[in-house]
């Protein structure tokens, strides 16, 4: 993919992405730090693990590992869009359940860091993934998203000593040529009892034209001799105005936070100077920088910088399927350096670039008819089987009720358990009166098989054709009956208090055993509301 000229002007290559070059509508984005989870257009957060968005075959497509099942590899799933915010889900690059893979990516890396680049001469997308020794292993497709087949011969590395291996990496097109920079893991170095696992730096390498092997000598990216570049892994290539830039962090095995380098150089041979402009990443690792054209060919391009927020997960190692994503527009100094991250959760960053050439993709989350909204500061809470929670709203239409859905994670395992029940009452004084009864429209059970440690869409299919009017008062009851807690999304919509005759979306919760009052009055109900707060949640009416 060849966007930028030497000057950091957008090069209008119809080699780069036709339609995308051609069209003649922007889009403007705006991220938000305190929005840390993206969701597809089925209302499932996006599962992606050292990841990358690039722009593939028209349009934006963002590709990943999966660690829902809670295994060491799940598979690699994409996602497309036309800008940035309606994510399409494609499934998975290639079947990860065949022998073969299975065989392949329980090897060192576990199929790790995949990345995309496009041959325009071979018209083959090629995808590099880690995956054991020597060098990495590789699939080719017609299709950015699908129908990936594995090559016979890996890609070797220009650097690899006994006792190394390649580890992290990233491939990309500049200027119509390949690179390669990767992280050389030194096994010699192992033994410390506490940390760092071992040394690794970073080389850099020119790709075959072919983008199936490297060619040349592999450049050490070695500004200084000192532990930071001795310890840097996940990198990722760009290039603006003169200079190449290699992002990066150091060692972190799925860890809560690690510093960002940048190095810069005018030259992969170098010198290069290095730079930490992050000391945690805000809670996460880097995982690389989108190129994004500007409108019409006109201006510098936006570099859109993604890290995955493992922070944000309630389980570390790869048990890290619910983590989030932040997003955020690099800046840079007069002298081509780059300005530090800002990790405050108030911070905003807004980009301008071309729409891809896919339509607004469809979707169930996208075409209900109630929800809490796929846009918004979402957190995670692991209190099921803890509270018993009870999400209500208000119906906006009439018709007849189809599905329920709430976005659930937690891990298969055989003691886990959530019964759920989709109701009609009458007011919300209703939670806080002794034997009353709810009408019960849909119900479901979900054990070790139906659970995911993403965040994915548990749906509820209501039966029946039944009818509801606007204005119904609706909820769904999420209880748990086991030891094993489970998760879910929860925004704090910061709108005040709770008014038991008006308010027409709560949440209510009710602790385990509480099934009477309490109080030294005795007149304390069981169940309590969490004001302006719901959990993630559609309903759809047709």
């Amino acid at each position: 993919m060849r966007l930028f000229s030497s000057s950091g002007s957008i090069l209008l290559l119809l080699s780069l992405s036709p339609s995308l070059v051609a069209s003649d509508r922007s889009v403007v984005r705006t991220f938000n730090n305190s929005i840390k989870y993206n969701f597809d257009t089925d209302g499932n957060a996006i599962d992606s693990t050292s990841g990358k968005i690039d722009i593939l075959g028209g349009t934006y497509v963002w590709y990943g590992l999966n660690f829902g099942c809670g295994e060491a590899f799940c598979g690699i799933s994409s996602w497309s869009s036309p800008d940035l915010h309606n994510w399409k889900s494609n499934g998975f690059l290639f079947d990860p359940n065949t022998t073969s893979i299975s065989t392949l990516c329980a090897e060192s890396g576990n199929c790790g860091r995949p990345h995309i680049i496009y041959n325009e001469v071979t018209r083959e997308y090629v995808l590099w993934v880690n995956a054991g020794s020597p060098g990495y292993v590789l699939f080719t497709s017609r299709s950015p998203t699908s129908g990936y087949t594995q090559l016979i011969d890996r890609a070797l590395i220009g650097t690899q000593p006994p006792g190394t291996q390649g580890g992290d990496f990233s491939v990309a097109v500049i200027d119509g040529i390949g690179y390669l920079a990767y992280s050389l893991i030194d096994f010699t170095t192992v033994g410390a009892s506490i940390w760092p696992p071992f040394n690794q730096s970073i080389y850099m390498q020119q790709l075959a034209p072919d983008f199936l092997n490297t060619t040349g000598e592999a450049y050490h990216v070695l500004p200084t001799d000192d532990l930071v570049n001795y310890e840097a892994e996940s990198p990722d290539i760009f290039k603006r105005g003169e200079y190449f830039y290699i992002t990066a962090s150091n060692t972190c095995g799925f860890c809560t936070g690690t510093v960002l380098v940048v190095y810069r150089s005018k030259s992969i041979r170098g010198p290069w100077e290095r730079q930490i402009v992050s000391g945690y990443t805000c809670g996460g690792q880097t995982t690389g920088v989108l190129n994004l054209p500007a409108p019409y060919g006109k201006g510098m391009a936006t570099y859109l910088h993604q890290a995955d927020l493992f922070s944000t997960a309630p389980l570390t190692g790869i048990r890290t399927g619910a983590h989030g994503h932040q997003f955020q527009v690099l800046d840079f100094n007069t002298d081509s350096s780059v300005v530090d991250l800002d990790c405050s959760e108030d911070r905003t960053f807004s980009a301008s670039f071309l729409r891809g050439n896919t339509s607004n993709p469809s979707g169930n989350a996208i075409f209900a008819t109630d929800s809490s909204g796929e846009l918004a500061a979402y957190t995670q809470e692991c209190g099921i089987p803890t509270n018993a929670l009870y999400q209500t709203w208000q119906s906006s239409s009439t018709g007849v009720l189809r599905e329920v859905g709430f976005n659930l994670a937690g891990a298969p395992r055989t003691d886990a358990a959530l019964a759920v029940t989709v109701f009609r009452f009458q007011e919300n004084a209703d939670f806080f009166t002794p034997h009353y009864v709810w009408e019960t429209l849909a119900t479901a059970t979900y054990g070790a098989a139906n659970l995911s440690q993403a965040l994915e869409v548990r749906r509820i299919t209501v039966g029946g054709n039944t009818t509801v009017r606007a204005g119904d008062r609706l909820g769904i009851a999420l209880t748990g009956s086991e030891v094993t807690p489970l998760c879910y999304l929860v925004r704090d919509k910061g709108q005040g208090g709770f008014n038991i005759k008006t308010s027409t979306r709560a949440l209510f919760t009710q602790g385990p055993g509480q099934v009477s009052f309490r109080g030294k009055n005795g007149n304390v109900p069981p169940v309590k509301v969490e004001a302006g707060k719901e959990i993630k949640w559609y309903a759809t009416v047709e």
